[in-house]
Formats: C-alpha cells, structure tokens, sequence
C-alpha cells in the first residue's frame, strides 16, 4: 500500500491510499502535522514500513507500522480529526474540512482488502523538504 501526502493545513496531514500499482483504494488519511517525527504529536517520516496486525485492548483488528525511527505504537485506526491520531494514521471514506468521515467503514475496507505481510510506502507532501523521501 501507499499513503500519498497531499498537503498540510491547520487540520492535519491529508493523504490517500493507493494500491502499489498507484490505483485509488478511495481511503482517504488524516494524521498529525509534521513536528520533527515527535512521539504523539507529529506523523512519521516517509519511508517503507512493514505492516502487522494489531489487536490491543482499545483498538481491536488494526494495524500497527513497524520500525518506524524512534517511534512506537504507530497504528491505523478509526478516528475523524488530529484529536483522534496522538501520532497514528486515521482512515475514511471522504474528506471533510477538519478531517475524514466514514472512519469505521474504511477500516471495515481495508480489513477486506489489505493484504497479509503489508508494507506501507509513506511518500511525502510534493515541494516540502522537511517530509519527502
């Protein structure tokens, strides 16, 4: 899978998710804003990450991305604005002004679709130097 970063506004870090041959999974992604990869409060650097399923005691049947650079429990889960993420990748069904919308339904969509031994390709905001890989 691919996150593709399309910008940065007060509301958070908006992407989509694509398959890796680049064809639209209609996923849209919300995350933090780019604070220097802070725990908590910053998305993660682009990079490739390996994927495993994550099954805690708050967020059941997710994702968590793996050996992200000094970070931790990095999941994609649920959630419609940056109050939501503390750090994760949210996922919806459309975009709304401060966020994504149909959260629960994109996740019960990439349940049925994610492949098993996932990675996930971040790529960047275009024209930013401080977030492209």
């Amino acid at each position: 899978m691919i996150l593709k970063r399309e910008f940065e506004d007060i509301f958070g870090t908006h992407g989509v998710l694509l398959f890796d041959d680049e064809t639209p999974t209609g996923v849209f992604t919300l995350e933090e804003p780019w604070k220097d990869n802070q725990r908590e409060i910053s998305c993660i650097p682009p990079g490739t990450y390996k994927l495993k399923e994550h099954d805690g005691t708050h967020f059941k049947d997710v994702w968590e991305v793996c050996n992200v650079p000094n970070r931790t429990a990095i999941l994609i889960h649920a959630g419609n604005t940056i109050k939501d993420t503390r750090g994760c990748i949210l996922v919806g069904l459309f975009r709304r002004k401060d966020g994504v919308g149909s959260s629960q339904d994109a996740l019960a969509w990439l349940r049925l679709h994610m492949p098993s031994n996932a990675s996930l390709q971040v790529r960047g905001i275009p024209n930013r130097e401080d977030t492209n890989s």
